[in-house]
């Protein structure tokens, strides 16, 4: 009875091991690209995507990594979606140390919005920080400018990428930038 059970217990897992499951689509992703742009292309290319399910080899990474060292005009494109928020020289640079970016600002310089969003937060609680303006952008992206004064926003409303949203003091104007609310490097985005 043991060698019957035990006989097709064996047949039954080795038939699992040389059965094939259905193929799926692999999607390869450049180290360049643009999250936002993902969904936007495999709508546009759905058939394509799984009609052509296609194996990842060594050869097929190391082609695509060669294409991605030379910057594309779409990618040099996709660099202008965000807008440096005040026109002065970077004092200090985004470090562990130092979560965001320190301006050389003078009293009064407009401060702009780095790309469209949604305030959602206006205050002062964090005294060292002065007048603190926070700003959700779409793909889990939010900005956070500090030291200001004169705001032409209230909490709630929608803005244009470019659009005045207040002016700086006379403190360094301090910005920061957030993705999934984790600390970036805005300089990789704002260049």
């Amino acid at each position: 009875m043991w060698v019957k059970f035990l006989s097709i217990t064996v047949i039954l897992s080795l038939t699992g091991c040389y059965s094939q499951s259905p193929k799926q689509a692999v999607i390869v992703i450049e180290k360049s690209s643009h999250l936002e742009n993902i969904n936007h292309q495999r709508l546009n290319n759905k058939s394509t995507i799984t009609h052509k399910s296609r194996r990842v080899t060594d050869s097929t990474v190391a082609k695509t990594s060669q294409k991605s060292r030379k910057p594309s005009a779409k990618s040099q494109k996709k660099s202008s979606n965000w807008h440096i928020p005040v026109n002065a020289k970077v004092s200090q640079t985004y470090s562990k140390k130092h979560s965001g970016l320190a301006f050389n600002t003078h009293n009064g310089q407009e401060i702009r919005a780095i790309r469209d969003g949604k305030i959602i937060y206006i205050g002062d609680k964090m005294k060292s920080y002065g007048q603190m303006i926070i700003m959700r952008h779409p793909l889990g992206f939010n900005s956070t400018y500090t030291q200001t004064q004169a705001l032409r926003v209230n909490l709630g409303d929608q803005v244009k990428k470019g659009e005045v949203i207040a002016s700086t003091t006379s403190q360094p104007f301090y910005f920061e930038m957030k993705k999934f609310n984790q600390a970036i490097n805005p300089l990789k985005y704002l260049k």
